[in-house]
C-alpha cells in the first residue's frame, strides 16, 4: 500500500472513531433520566396572560412593544401572567419558564421574562446573561417602585406592568449593544461566515476520506440531539444566569 492510500485509510480510521465515539456519547447522554418540565408553560410571543389580568388595550400594546424592542436591537421580552405559581414558588418557576422556552438570542443572551402571580400577588424578572449589567437588581428594583408597585397596590395591575415592561425595554432600547454577533449569517446559530465557510470545506473532505459514510453518522447524530427533545416557543434559545429582581405585594 503506498503512502497516500496508507494515510487515507488512516484518516478514515480515525474520523470513524471520533464520530463513534461522540455519538455514543450523545445517545448514552440521551439515555440518562431528564427532569420532568412538561408542567413549564410554552410561550408564544410575546404576552401571555393566563389570569386575565391585563386589559384588552394593554395587552396588544405589550405585544406591540415587545415586538418593536426585538426589531431594534434582537433583545427578547416575555411576559407572562398566570394564577399561581405553586407548589414551586415564583422564583424557581420563573427561572424554569426561562429555561425552557430559551428567552433571548442564542449566543447573546439577551432575554428577559416577567412573571406575575395574582394569587400570590408576586412578581419575578428573570434576566439573560447578555443583559443582566443592564438590568441587575438594583436597576429592575429601582424601575418596578417607579412604575410596578405604586399600580399594584392601587389596584391597576394591567398599567402597573404595561408600564414596568415598557421601563425595561426602553433600557435595553438605550443600554443594549450587540456584542459583535451581527455578522450571523443564521440570526439564531451563533457561527460567523468564515466559520460556516470552514465547517463545509472540513465537511467535504470528510465525505470524500469515509466515501460518503459521514453523511450516515451526522443524520445519526442529529437523530441522537432532536431525539426526545422538550419544546419551546419560538424564541431564540437564550440563557439566564437567574439575575433580576421580585417583589410581593
Amino acid at each position: 500500500m503506498d503512502r497516500g492510500k496508507l494515510t487515507a485509510a488512516v484518516a478514515a480510521v480515525v474520523v470513524t472513531l471520533i464520530v463513534l465515539a461522540v455519538g455514543a456519547y450523545l445517545i448514552l447522554g440521551s439515555s440518562a433520566p431528564k427532569e420532568d418540565t412538561s408542567w413549564v408553560p410554552t410561550i408564544t410571543p410575546y404576552v401571555d396572560d393566563r389570569a386575565g389580568v391585563l386589559s384588552y388595550d394593554d395587552y396588544l400594546d405589550l405585544d406591540d412593544f415587545c415586538y418593536a424592542v426585538e426589531r431594534n436591537n434582537s433583545c427578547e421580552i416575555a411576559v407572562l401572567i398566570v394564577n399561581t405559581t405553586q407548589p414551586v414558588g415564583i422564583n424557581d418557576y420563573a427561572i424554569k419558564v426561562f429555561e425552557k422556552n430559551g428567552i433571548g438570542q442564542a449566543g447573546k443572551d439577551n432575554g428577559v421574562l416577567f412573571v406575575y402571580s395574582s394569587d400570590e400577588k408576586a412578581w419575578r424578572a428573570v434576566t439573560g446573561r447578555g443583559v443582566a449589567d443592564i438590568l441587575n437588581g438594583a436597576r429592575l428594583t429601582t424601575l418596578s417602585i417607579d412604575y410596578l408597585e405604586p399600580r399594584l397596590q392601587a389596584g391597576n395591575y394591567s398599567g402597573g406592568i404595561k408600564l414596568f415592561i415598557y421601563a425595561i425595554g426602553l433600557e435595553l432600547v438605550d443600554n443594549y449593544h450587540s456584542p459583535g454577533h451581527d455578522d450571523y449569517p443564521i440570526s439564531f446559530i451563533p457561527i460567523t461566515g468564515w466559520q460556516w465557510l470552514l465547517i463545509i470545506a472540513v465537511f467535504i473532505a470528510l465525505t470524500v476520506v469515509t466515501k460518503g459514510r459521514t453523511l450516515f453518522w451526522i443524520g445519526w447524530i442529529l437523530f441522537a440531539l432532536t431525539r426526545g427533545k422538550s419544546g419551546g416557543g419560538s424564541w431564540g434559545g437564550g440563557r439566564t444566569g437567574g439575575g433580576g429582581a421580585r417583589g410581593r405585594l
